[in-house]
């Protein structure tokens, strides 16, 4: 079976991400924990295709250095002082759509963390 590795920042108390909590309803916390964030003001408007064949599908990063486009240093620090991982998935399901990936929770194979010093560069003070 073909499998693709997608990155995602995520709560893993409930699955949620930056503009979605874990059962689909929109919760922008970017707003409230990355007031300043990149990827703030991103369209992560839900529509057909996080619904696509009856399953709930979640937007993640295509490769590790999206996340750089997506979030500053500042962002995964004030994530990750509020809860949040970025993850490494490995999945069976997936769509892939311009700016983002969609894979489903079902279709996950392997997890893992990768701690934020793996992407973004310490701020030198």
């Amino acid at each position: 079976m073909e499998t693709r590795i997608v990155y995602r920042i995520e709560n893993p108390k409930d699955k949620g991400g930056m503009w979605y909590d874990g059962e689909g309803n929109f919760n922008p916390t970017i707003h409230l924990l990355c007031p300043n964030a990149i990827a703030k003001d991103f369209p992560m408007g839900f529509c057909d295709d996080h619904q696509r064949e009856g399953k709930r599908w979640q937007s993640a990063g295509k490769n590790i250095e999206n996340m750089n486009q997506w979030f500053s240093r500042e962002d995964a620090e004030n994530l990750v002082a509020n809860g949040f991982h970025l993850y490494k998935f490995e999945v069976t399901e997936w769509y892939e759509k311009e700016m983002e990936i969609l894979f489903t929770r079902e279709g996950v194979v392997a997890v893992e963390i990768i701690p934020i010093d793996h992407v973004w560069v310490l701020s030198e003070n």
